[in-house]
């Protein structure tokens, strides 16, 4: 996205291009909002006013837990094992339950009840409680390159389906330059296309009743 933000303000000049952190307590708030008019994004989102693009990447899932937790020890976990350690979930107010459903389960995939520890509004209070001891929680594989610190260690699921990313922008009113902008994102993600099952080029939105921005 930064590459494309780039290369867009060289071939468009006259407009600015502002890359935002969007919370994960609050994820589609700032596209109803109209403060984004383009957004990438855990999938799924599946919203009657909000559109999808199709899969950009995946990465495979980890649990970041204590480093003298039971689990730290062992090369890979189950989805199973979320049962028998306490889950640091997300205030999930403003968060689609079936998206909570996927990456903060409330059960297994064999019914087992998964203890719900603190529901957290930000990412680093999520660092800070595992780091504590105080529970578990689910991320990318490769936050570990990104979020290590003492007293925690990231291991890698063997049975959880990868978090998938993607785009998304506003179903009505969509900002003129979505779609040069969508152009550009395809230039730059065609490596990654040309793998074997990789998505489709994303598709133009409808701009219809927006103004230029």
């Amino acid at each position: 996205m930064v590459q494309a933000a780039d290369r867009f303000r060289v071939r468009h000049p006259h407009c600015d291009v502002e890359i935002v952190e969007v919370q994960l307590c609050d994820p589609l708030g700032g596209m109803r909002a109209g403060t984004i008019d383009l957004q990438l994004t855990e999938f799924p989102i599946r919203e009657p006013d909000i559109t999808t693009g199709p899969l950009l990447f995946k990465e495979p899932r980890a649990l970041m837990v204590p480093a003298d937790h039971s689990f730290a020890r062992r090369d890979s976990v189950s989805l199973e094992d979320l049962a028998d350690t306490t889950l640091v979930t997300l205030n999930d107010a403003h968060i689609p339950r079936y998206w909570m459903d996927r990456y903060f389960p409330r059960e297994t995939p064999s019914g087992r009840r998964i203890p719900q520890g603190p529901a957290t509004n930000f990412w680093p209070e999520v660092l800070v409680h595992i780091a504590n001891g105080v529970g578990v929680s689910t991320v990318s594989l490769r936050a570990e390159n990104f979020h290590q610190r003492p007293g925690m260690v990231f291991v890698p699921f063997h049975d959880a389906p990868p978090i998938e990313y993607g785009l998304m922008w506003p179903t009505a009113g969509t900002n003129p330059l979505t779609g040069p902008f969508l152009d550009i994102v395809n230039e730059i993600a065609h490596p990654i296309r040309s793998a074997p099952h990789a998505p489709e080029e994303l598709p133009q939105p409808d701009t219809t009743g927006r103004p230029l921005g």
